[in-house]
C-alpha cells in the first residue's frame, strides 16, 4: 500500500507533498526535501516523530 505525507500534514505552508511504497522511502524524501527547501527548520526527535504519525496509507 503506498504512503503520502504533505508538508501541510505537520503546519508547514507548503504544497510539496510525496508518496512511497514504505514508511522509510517517505522518510528519506521528507529529509531531502527539508534540507533543500526547509533548511530553517530543525529535524528534531519529536519534529520526527510528529511526521511520522502523520504519514497516511493511500
Amino acid at each position: 500500500m503506498t504512503k503520502t505525507y504533505t508538508c501541510r500534514d505537520v503546519g508547514v505552508d507548503c504544497d510539496w507533498a510525496t508518496s512511497g511504497e514504505t514508511e522509510d522511502e517517505v522518510m528519506a524524501n521528507i529529509g531531502a526535501h527539508a534540507a533543500e527547501v526547509h533548511s530553517d527548520i530543525e529535524l528534531t526527535p519529536k519534529l520526527l516523530t510528529a511526521v511520522k504519525a502523520v504519514i497516511k496509507d493511500a
